[in-house]
């Protein structure tokens, strides 16, 4: 896989899907002088700080491609999630979180806290973000904002890759975190849904979840939408309310089994 191919698959995943923004290539460097060139560094060429859900933004909303060093960050999510802080148990940054975490019971909270998804200390020096359908750099995950039906049919062609249900964790907050790290860590799929920070700050959809597909296994994905899509692709049909309605054909060979009435089949290709 290379990424003339890679952004191929971003093509093909924004028509099959029929996304309404890029899906998002993330990367992370642990080399500044390996940042693409044509990144924009917020700090560096905006003169501001940008959180990372509004690079999100400018990735899948605006085509853009931008690298966020430690510097650049505007949130603290982001800072300890990708280890380019000293947050351990201890330090007063960790305790002064675990003040804001929203659990209730001091303890409970340094726990939960001392969980959080995190990448090694100190190994990468940037992240960068860029539309997967023209990055220039290979992701370490993918990053799709999509609606719910259109999440529900790419979660249903990811059964059929991998043979069964795939779990996620699932937290009001730190969304640009549990939709990155433990995917990149864990090699797994993963859906999240945007926390306030993403919707106020960088126009997530009240409608919108985020998939994240590892990117070791992004061919694999995209294998099971194009089988998907010569099937049974994602479309938005009218909404019917028909009785008796047509149904695939094994759905007759059922209820003939069971005794039960068949009725019409669906019409295949």
């Amino acid at each position: 896989m290379d990424i003339k191919t890679v952004n191929q698959y971003g093509r093909d995943l924004e028509s099959m899907m029929k996304l309404e923004t890029h899906p998002i290539a993330l990367k992370w460097y642990e080399r500044l002088e390996d940042v693409p060139k044509e990144a924009v560094v917020p700090k560096r060429d905006l003169g501001k700080h940008m959180a990372l859900c509004q690079a999100f933004s400018y990735a899948r909303m605006k085509g853009m491609t931008v690298a966020m060093t430690k510097r650049d960050h505007w949130c603290w999510n982001p800072l300890v999630g990708f280890g380019q802080v000293d947050c351990e148990p201890g330090h007063p940054a960790f305790e002064e979180i675990v003040k804001f975490i929203g659990i209730s019971d001091p303890q409970k909270a340094r726990e939960f806290f001392a969980g959080f998804p995190r990448l090694p200390r100190g190994k990468y020096s940037a992240v960068v973000v860029a539309p997967l359908a023209s990055a220039s750099f290979m992701p370490d995950v993918v990053v799709i904002y999509a609606d719910t039906a259109q999440t529900n049919h790419m979660i249903r062609c990811i059964k059929g890759a991998i043979g069964g249900c795939f779990t996620s964790v699932f937290d009001g907050i730190d969304s640009c975190i549990y939709c990155t790290v433990p995917s990149f860590l864990l090699n797994e799929y993963r859906v999240t849904f945007p926390d306030p920070g993403d919707r106020e700050r960088a126009r997530a959809g009240d409608d919108e979840a985020i998939l994240t597909v590892p990117g070791a296994r992004l061919e694999e994905f995209i294998g099971a939408v194009r089988a998907s899509d010569r099937f049974m692709g994602y479309g938005r049909r009218m909404f019917e309310f028909n009785l008796d309605f047509a149904r695939p054909p094994f759905y007759n060979k059922l209820f003939e089994l069971w005794d039960l009435d068949k009725g019409e089949e669906w019409k295949t290709p």
